[in-house]
């Protein structure tokens, strides 16, 4: 086995790894945007991070009670490169979608990422990829 083929194959493996990855989110927003319900939260605060290249980027803490649970304190996934005003939420309340079987996976309204379908198609791009690259170079 040459470079070439020992090269590939690690790419493959990249690759296959990524699309893994990608399948597991897009499935995890399908169940979410499938199963879950809409609720009013309380704004608790927006938390600052760095994006690892100096950058500022914004996320919403929320509290909320399902109709037959406790508190839950989630921290939306999705950042913004801004933070939200005070017109954003004015009251303090946002809508937050959350899934019942695991109440702290959560969507924020406004603060949504890419949808399941978006996700899945770029599932499929990475996993043909690692399939070309397989038959491109180790066949």
């Amino acid at each position: 086995m040459g470079w070439e083929q020992a090269l590939g194959g690690f790419a493959c493996l990249v690759l296959g790894s990524v699309a893994v990855g990608a399948a597991v989110n897009a499935w995890r927003k399908f169940r979410l945007r499938a199963r879950g319900e809409w609720i009013e939260a309380e704004l608790v605060r927006v938390r600052e991070d760095e994006d690892g290249e100096g950058g500022a980027r914004f996320c919403l803490v929320v509290a909320f009670t399902p109709p037959d649970g406790d508190q839950i304190i989630a921290e939306s996934p999705h950042f913004k490169t801004f933070p939200p005003g005070p017109e954003a939420f004015p009251d303090g309340k946002v809508r937050v979608l959350y899934d019942p079987v695991r109440p702290g996976r959560i969507e924020v309204a406004g603060f949504r990422g890419d949808g399941y379908v978006k996700t899945m198609i770029t599932t499929f791009l990475l996993f043909g990829g690692a399939v070309w690259l397989f038959v491109a170079v180790l066949v």
